[in-house]
């Protein structure tokens, strides 16, 4: 009886297939690099975190749909991990999402919303007087 069950079972050969890529292609700003201008009458007094907000002009485009997610890697100033240390001590540039909250820098989110930049200074050191520049990399990261 054992022999007629065994038998009857029937195997079939199963293949998978399928191509690897190291990333979906996306693109930010066409690979151009963005800047942002807050030209030279910065009154440092005024430095208060609203005063002097540009929004950072930038898009993010995939050949596919699928989660997208972002950041800012950059060096933070030491009086607020939001914002990228500029050339001049007690100088940094606050990121912020466009509802206020901070966009914290080396953090990722997972949205692709506008965002501002604003210069704060360190209210334990405030900057001295002078022209001043400042790097980050914004990062998308397909998932």
């Amino acid at each position: 009886m054992l022999g007629l069950i065994t038998q009857l079972g029937h195997a079939v050969q199963v293949n998978f297939h399928g191509g690897l890529v190291e990333a979906l292609p996306c693109t930010i700003s066409n690979g151009e690099l963005i800047e942002v201008d807050f030209g030279d009458n910065l009154v440092i007094r005024n430095l208060n975190g609203v005063n002097y907000s540009k929004p950072v002009p930038y898009q993010i485009d995939c050949s596919a749909a699928g989660i997208v997610r972002m950041s800012i890697q950059g060096t933070a100033t030491s009086f607020d991990d939001a914002a990228i240390q500029t050339n001049i001590p007690g100088l940094g540039i606050h990121m912020e999402l466009t509802d206020g909250s901070p966009f914290y820098l080396n953090t990722f989110i997972s949205q692709i919303p506008p965002i501002q930049a604003v210069p704060v200074a360190d209210p334990a050191q405030p900057p001295n007087p002078g022209a001043f520049t400042a790097r980050a990399t914004l990062l998308a990261e397909y998932q």
